[in-house]
């Protein structure tokens, strides 16, 4: 209050107008309307950069002041001063809406105004935004023009804080620009005159800006130094916009080296605070980074659609000529071309050079020009990549921008070493690597060495190749092991193969060379070793050998709802409450919901903690502790392929044997195709074709001998008097039933016990973790859209209540629920569930069992608490996944194996309802009479063999995790 009076001061009637509904009352006098005024704008800009909804609300009152005040038909000069000021507030509020070309021409008419009253530092001020307007619309040169003429007139009037501003906004013009060398200057200019006047807010922004230049031109740790001082500045003033515009900064900072956990974490903590302060031009960049992370961890699809999105809200922004609207089209370029949709890359390209061209902007262009030599690396021709590569680094060079050079390099000696010029290539790749680690760029230093194991080896240089590709493998590894979660650390292996596949080719040549047993050990180590990392460290990691409830016990209302809408999608889509075919909209939505769902859960990860390092570190296989699990009988077969050659391991209880050329590898998949083709000729049933049935079986038969003779034959003299056999197989080998292998005279299921593994590690994993005992079983039955499962789920619990001790807990049609799986599922030793599966190929972590109440995905079996007990799941083709690119099986097995379970048994196709049910019988009547899964399965597999001999009754339900 105001000492002399009751009455309110201006400021704190504009605080009480602001903080209420933004509607007065108003002051009936031009002067105390006109000094409301003013205390409006102050609250307005006080705000801009900490609320901006609160400056918002002032610019709004402002606006109603003037108008109340026009009704009144008064044009004296306190209505046109409040009306300049109005413009003025209501420029900013819309630059803070991303409204650049409104803000504009709102903060002209200010001006104007403010002119025409003989007010020229108040004119002045107002162009002080405008240069902002103006750059965010790519009006460069107009923005320039502005910003010099405006500072002279605050030089002028001696006004040094507007002064300061100005230069603030030419800076960040020429970042824009990206004119790195220019805009430091400027920052720093800046950063001295509000020092001057003690703009603390202004002065965090300076530092901010001359962070952000020398990150651009290479200087990292003063840039690091300078992003601590702003934070610290901008938490202790109280300045959340300046903390959120810190934390992107030093994220983009953290992906420019290639500390991606750090990277992820920051983007997605700054993208939320601009969603929270309600900045959609910033939240839409925020997001387009977050796309640049994406793209970096190869996760390709996602990148996509954020690059999309962002392309969107910039052109409903009206902000197509941004300079961050060209690299936006340059990255979905990127993205694009690693898709292999070249035209359409090309395109991207194409427009983001032409508009880098107009704004003058040599770094987007270089940039341009070196996604082409990417793109022209890939496709093999090496001349056009290392012209191209090495056109970028010059003009990178010439504008200072330190990164590029250095990754333009990297690709310019990878492609001179694909043209066979291989001086050049370890020439380029030496100096590269010595400024990479400079720079601290961890992603180019990964690929230099890479890159000189492969010149080493080009020499003859075995013991160099070896060392580099390690030390190549051992900095990957840094990086990868910090990811959050398995979708990003997997997809992030998968561009990383290289080194790995270059170690395992070295240790076939040393045993080759000499087959001593460490030879044959080391060939197995490595031929295992990017195998089923994802799901090997997430049960490192789970407390108990689980999966934990990852994400569900988090879920926030936006994910519940979204849940919910896909599950009466997913009923929808395969008409499972109503008979008539989903219209294509529906479709539609039910991917994007799944692709939204899966970016909610990731991005809850990305704030959680690290994986602890130790419990992930060691990938070493224990050979002994393997060996001694395996009875004289045992026998672990690894497949591997390298170079299309389709070899094996062969690990007994007295060693390891390697196998080489076993087939060709496109051979094997062509006859995996047409054996799977041949057996699901009966996929709807016997019954049109039951007179052809016995030429049907041979005919099956005849595919799975020649399979036999590719993948199982010339391994069949070490494996002849082996009972038991484990297999770890490789890629769509996973789809392989292995027990329909037929040698002539039997099949495989006639003399083996078998099972598979996903990798060394795990095999070993399963053995020494036998499932507990099988008393208590949790059956689950939903029939709506498969008939026979609730009978099933009955039958299977009689078997287990028929017992002594045992319990069956059987739950049907409604009560198959997901509720009731996850209520009871972590006490059950045995959970058996019969209900409409669906294998997604198109999207494998939404492979889905379908429950009464919603679908079981992979994406939420893998978050359940299992006991290490075994898993039944009797649906169509729950043994299907899709292969993860050198780490993963994605699938429904998977996720269960994830989840805790000890073995799991899947189908790898549709199965009669009658013949499921004799094998059900047969199969628990075994367990429940102390049988070990694998014993069970071979015998019920045999029983049904003897009354429907086609590999398609007998041969689909496969064991995983272990005998």
């Amino acid at each position: 209050m105001n000492a002399d009076s009751e009455l309110p001061t201006p400021l704190e009637l504009a605080r009480t107008i602001v903080e209420g509904d933004g509607t007065g009352p108003w002051p009936q006098q031009d002067g105390a309307r006109l000094a409301l005024a003013w205390a409006l704008k102050d609250i307005c800009y006080a705000s801009w950069s900490s609320e901006p909804q609160r400056a918002a609300v002032a610019a709004d009152a402002l606006h109603r002041l003037w108008v109340d005040g026009r009704a009144d038909g008064a044009d004296t000069t306190p209505p046109r001063e409040i009306g300049a000021l109005a413009d003025w507030t209501a420029g900013i509020a819309q630059i803070t809406q991303g409204r650049m070309n409104d803000a504009a021409i709102s903060f002209d008419r200010a001006a104007a105004v403010f002119r025409e009253l003989g007010q020229a530092n108040h004119a002045a001020q107002t162009q002080v935004p405008r240069i902002i307007a103006l750059t965010m619309l790519g009006q460069y040169d107009a923005a320039v023009a502005c910003a010099l003429a405006t500072q002279r007139e605050f030089v002028a009037q001696g006004d040094m804080r507007a002064a300061g501003k100005v230069s603030l906004n030419l800076g960040n013009l020429n970042m824009r620009r990206d004119a790195y060398a220019q805009a430091a200057g400027q920052y720093r200019e800046a950063a001295v005159l509000f020092a001057r006047v003690g703009d603390h807010e202004l002065s965090v922004m300076a530092d901010i800006g001359l962070a952000d230049a020398l990150t651009a031109r290479g200087d990292f740790d003063e840039a690091m130094r300078m992003y601590a001082r702003a934070r610290m500045r901008a938490e202790r003033h109280v300045l959340p916009v300046l903390e959120a515009m810190v934390e992107e900064s030093v994220a983009l900072l953290d992906l420019a080296r290639g500390h991606y956990r750090h990277a992820l974490a920051g983007l997605e903590s700054s993208r939320a605070g601009y969603e929270r302060l309600a900045m959609p031009l910033h939240l839409a960049i925020a997001e387009k980074q977050l796309g640049d992370a994406y793209l970096e961890l190869k996760l390709l699809p996602e990148a996509l659609a954020l690059f999309d999105q962002a392309l969107l809200k910039f052109e409903s922004l009206a902000l197509p000529n941004d300079h961050v609207y060209p690299w936006t089209l340059a990255q979905r370029g990127r993205v694009l071309a690693l898709m292999g949709r070249h035209p359409l890359a090309d395109d991207a390209l194409a427009r983001a050079a032409e508009r880098f061209a107009a704004q003058h902007n040599q770094v987007g262009a270089a940039a341009v020009t070196l996604a082409r030599a990417e793109l022209a690396l890939a496709g093999g021709h090496a001349q056009a990549a290392c012209d191209l590569a090495g056109q970028a680094a010059q003009a990178f060079t010439a504008t200072g921008f330190g990164e590029g050079h250095t990754r333009a390099q990297a690709v310019q000696a990878h492609a001179a070493l694909q043209a066979g010029r291989v001086g050049d290539a370890a020439r380029w790749f030496d100096t590269t690597l010595v400024r990479a680690r400079e720079l601290q760029l961890l992603t180019v230093q990964v690929r230099c060495l890479a890159g000189q194991g492969l010149v080493a080896r080009e020499r003859g240089d075995d013991v160099a190749a070896r060392e580099a590709f390690e030390a190549s493998i051992a900095l990957f590894e840094d990086q990868r092991r910090a990811l959050p979660g398995d979708d990003i650390r997997g997809a992030f292996l998968a561009d990383h193969l290289l080194p790995y596949q270059e170690v395992l080719r070295l240790d076939l040549a040393a045993h080759a060379r000499d087959d001593a047993p460490e030879r044959a050990a080391a060939v197995l180590a490595q031929l295992d070793r990017v195998r089923a990392r994802s799901l090997s460290e997430r049960l490192a990691h789970a407390p108990g050998g689980g999966g934990g409830d990852a994400g569900h016990g988090r879920d926030n209302a936006d994910t519940l709802a979204l849940r919910a809408r896909l599950n009466w999608l997913y009923r929808r889509t395969l008409r499972l409450d109503d008979d008539t075919e989903a219209p294509p909209a529906l479709h539609e939505e039910l991917r994007r919901g799944e692709q939204a769902l899966l970016e909610l859960t990731r991005r809850q990860r990305l704030g959680a903690p690290t994986l602890d390092e130790a419990a992930i570190d060691d990938h070493s296989i224990p050979l002994r502790s393997l060996q001694d699990q395996l009875a004289p009988a045992d026998a672990l077969l690894v497949y591997g392929v390298l170079d299309d050659e389709l070899l094996a391991c062969l690990v007994t209880r007295e060693g390891i044997a390697v196998h080489r050329r076993l087939a060709h590898w496109p051979q094997v998949i062509e006859a995996l195709r047409a054996a799977r083709f041949q057996i699901e000729t009966l996929r709807h049933g016997a019954a049109p074709v039951r007179r052809h049935l016995p030429m049907l079986t041979e005919r099956a038969q005849q595919r799975m001998q020649a399979l036999h003779k590719l993948v199982w034959a010339p391994l069949a003299p070490a494996l002849g008097g082996r009972g038991r056999v484990m297999i770890v197989p490789h890629a769509q080998l996973g789809s392989l039933p292995f027990a329909a292998l037929h040698d002539g005279q039997c099949t495989l299921a006639q003399r083996h016990e078998l099972a598979l593994a996903p990798s060394v590690r795990l095999a070993w994993r399963g053995m020494v973790r036998q499932p507990v005992p099988a008393q208590h079983a949790l059956v689950l039955g939903e029939s709506s859209h498969l008939a026979h499962a609730a009978p099933e789920a009955r039958l299977v619990a009689r078997l287990f209540a028929q017992q002594g001790g045992a319990l069956g807990e059987a739950f049907v049609d409604q009560r198959a629920s997901l509720a009731n799986l996850r209520a009871h599922a972590h006490q059950a030793d045995v959970i058996h569930l019969a209900c409409h599966a669906q294998f997604r190929e198109d999207n494998p972590m939404f492979s889905a069992l379908h429950l009464a109440d919603g679908a079981l995905t992979v994406e939420m079996a893998q978050g359940l608490r299992l006991r290490p007990g075994l898993v039944v799941l009797s649906g169509c083709e729950t043994g299907l996944a899709e292969h993860g690119g050198g780490d993963d099986m994605v699938g429904l097995v998977r996720a269960f194996l994830g989840a805790g379970a000890a073995r799991v048994v899947a189908s790898l196709w549709p199965v009669d309802d009658a013949v499921t049910e004799a094998f059900m019988s047969a199969f628990y009547g075994a367990l429940r009479a102390g049988l070990s899964a694998a014993a069970a399965l071979r015998l019920a597999q045999g029983q049904l063999m003897a009354r429907h001999p086609h590999p398609f009754y007998w041969a689909a339900f496969t064991l995983h995790g272990g005998w």
